[in-house]
């Protein structure tokens, strides 16, 4: 028995909403670490805000393209000079978890960009043709 064929216009609205669910992520990470930075602020080098604000700017750069592939603006696959807009948020997110690791007592909550990365990863890859066997 073969697999139906997806209803376009379902398959549409479900990526969006995805793409939405990425940036709602990606705002509630930010909203963690701003929540961290007021426990613990009087605690901070200059490293340590370098790294918060290298840390935001990667998440407010992430969360805009979410937000811009779920509107239909962008796709990921758009060419932005030699790369691709998902090779630039793969950046964005080492940056973010690089930046994170000059934030005391917070080792980890960089790691967290790691499931709306993953989704929209699983997204891009998804209507991707297979490859060719040589």
């Amino acid at each position: 028995m073969a697999a139906a064929e997806p209803n376009p216009e379902r398959v549409q609205r479900t990526t969006v909403r995805l793409y939405w669910a990425c940036a709602v992520l990606t705002v509630l990470i930010g909203g963690f670490l701003v929540s961290d930075i007021t426990k613990s602020a009087a605690d901070y080098r200059p490293l340590a805000w370098f790294g918060v604000a290298l840390a935001a700017l990667t998440l407010v750069a992430l969360t805009a393209l979410y937000v811009a592939c779920a509107l239909g603006r962008v796709t990921l696959g758009k060419q932005v000079g030699p790369m691709n807009l998902f090779q630039l948020s793969a950046i964005c997110l080492v940056v973010v978890v690089g930046a994170d690791i000059l934030i005391p007592d917070r080792d980890t909550g960089g790691l967290a960009v790691l499931l709306p990365w993953g989704i929209t990863y699983w997204l891009h890859n998804l209507n991707r043709p297979p490859a060719d066997p040589a």
